[in-house]
Parts: structure tokens; C-alpha cells; sequence
């Protein structure tokens, strides 16, 4: 792991792992959903964030190496509560947040919910806005490097600019969070949250982007199939790259736009250039 170092604190829910790398201003940085989704999900972003950051990346409650099952949880709200508490423990009054994915939903609710705790966000091809659920979020894996092989190089634009072992080190991540003990079911509250069609209303962005006064960063890759990204891409020339006059205007007032040349994870296949995005 190169500088990259694993932590692991106590807190109110359970045991929370954590990596973190680089000297800095803090940069939170939020993975996305799955059973086999975890801080190991940013490998391969961090070192290059770290040359500017002090990256602290940690397994959202409920995910990865820590405490799998949880009490009446994970939901929204005890991700978010945890996210809160973790920055307390660590004595981060304010952080650089980026969220790929329900990384970036959760990063948004936090910037409306906290903004005195978000120096600046970057929601990194974010759900959230998508009124539907992705499909497969709620799929069952089993811990198969093979399948999750599989499922990685399916989920990118262009598999080949992944090298062996890059693709190695991808797969190894998400074996370890599906085989560990806990795993299995450890997400249902949050999946019947976020696929309950009123539950789910409750914690979507778009009531609360108008709100969110913290500078933000929309990244997304051109070829994402999540709403509202295929409308964006399309009209982002035309725009100019004014999201905000699309017609899904769905971005925090002042929001920056930026787009990449892949599918739903820049963080894998172009995390040079993601991380020169995100500064």
C-alpha cells in the first residue's frame, strides 16, 4: 500500500476501519454501495491524492473491514451520524469531501445537513439524484474473486485501461469486504431505505441542492448510465458546461461541472486525471 496506512477506531455503532495517506488539509473521501464496496474502493485514487491531501477514507457503517451487522442499522442516518463522530474522533472540524457514487449522495446531505463541517465537495458520479435505484444495487454476491472480476471489468467503459494488476488490486478489495464475517444481509436496512419509493424521497438532494452553499465539484464520466448523467453528457457542450441550464438542473448554486471519458468509476479507470479534477 505504498503510504497508505489501515486504522481502526471505536465509535458509538461498532468498530470503524479506516486508510489514510498524505500529509495536508483532511480530505474525506466516501465510497460507494455494495456488499463487496469499501475504502479500498479508492486504491487506486489515493496515492495520487495524497501528494496534496491528508486522505482519510473510511468504510461507511455497515461496509467493509469493520462492524458489519448493526443494531437497527446501517440507514442514512447513522452513516451520517457515524461520518460526524468519526470527524470528532479525529479532530476534523472541516474537511475536503469527496463522495463517488452514495459516497456523494451522503456527501451532499452532509454539506446540507453540516456545511460548517464541508470545506468543499466533490460528488463524483453521485447518486442520489437518480429517482430510481440503480439497477443490481440490491444484488447478492458471493465472495468469487471470478464473479467480482467479472463484475468490475463489466462496470467499466474500457477494460484495458486497467492493468493486471491494478484489476488485481481492484478485485482483491471487494473480495475482502464480501468474505467478511458479517457481510451477508449486513446492508439490508439501508437497501429497503433506498428502494421503499417514499422512504427513499426523504433523503434524495434534489429539495436540497438549492441550499448547499459549500463550493462543489460535479464529476461524473460521460459514458455513466445513472440519471441525470447520459443528459448531461449530451447537452455539455451545448451548454457549455452549464449543468444548471440543462434540463435536469440538478447541482448546488455555483456548482462546477466536469466530465471524464468512462463509465460510472473515473476513480478506476482514470484516477490520475480524477484526482487533478478534484485538485
Amino acid at each position: 500500500m505504498g503510504n497508505m496506512h489501515e486504522h481502526r477506531i471505536g465509535l458509538t455503532c461498532g468498530e470503524n476501519r479506516y486508510l489514510q495517506a498524505g500529509d495536508g488539509p483532511p480530505l474525506l473521501l466516501l465510497h460507494g454501495m455494495g456488499v463487496a464496496t469499501c475504502a479500498n474502493s479508492h486504491d487506486l485514487l489515493i496515492p495520487h491524492l495524497a501528494a496534496r491531501f491528508r486522505v482519510l477514507a473510511p468504510d461507511l457503517l455497515g461496509f467493509g473491514l469493520g462492524t458489519r451487522q448493526v443494531e437497527a442499522g446501517p440507514t442514512f442516518d447513522l452513516i451520517l451520524d457515524q461520518l460526524r463522530e468519526f470527524m470528532d474522533r479525529l479532530g476534523l472540524a472541516q474537511v475536503h469531501l469527496v463522495g463517488h457514487s452514495l459516497g456523494g449522495w451522503l456527501g451532499g446531505l452532509l454539506a446540507y445537513q453540516s456545511p460548517q463541517r464541508v470545506q468543499r465537495l466533490v460528488m463524483l458520479s453521485s447518486a442520489g439524484l437518480n429517482r430510481e435505484p440503480a439497477p443490481g444495487v440490491g444484488a447478492k454476491l458471493q465472495a468469487s474473486r471470478e464473479q467480482l472480476r467479472g463484475l468490475v471489468r463489466g462496470w467499466l467503459h474500457d477494460p484495458g485501461r486497467l492493468s493486471p494488476a491494478e484489476l488485481e488490486r481492484v478485485v482483491e478489495g471487494m473480495y475482502a469486504a464480501a468474505a467478511a464475517p458479517g457481510a451477508p444481509g449486513s446492508l439490508d436496512p439501508l437497501l429497503a431505505q433506498m428502494q421503499a419509493p417514499a422512504v427513499r424521497e426523504r433523503y434524495m438532494l434534489h429539495r436540497r441542492l438549492p441550499y448547499i452553499g459549500v463550493p462543489t465539484l460535479m464529476l461524473w464520466g460521460e459514458h455513466d448510465p445513472l440519471d441525470p448523467y447520459p443528459t448531461w453528457s449530451a447537452q455539455f457542450d451545448a451548454l457549455a458546461g452549464d449543468m444548471h441550464r440543462s434540463g435536469k438542473p440538478w447541482a448546488p448554486p455555483g456548482a462546477r461541472f466536469a466530465k471524464l471519458p468512462c463509465g460510472h468509476h473515473p476513480q478506476w479507470e482514470l484516477p490520475q486525471q480524477t484526482a487533478g479534477l478534484i485538485g
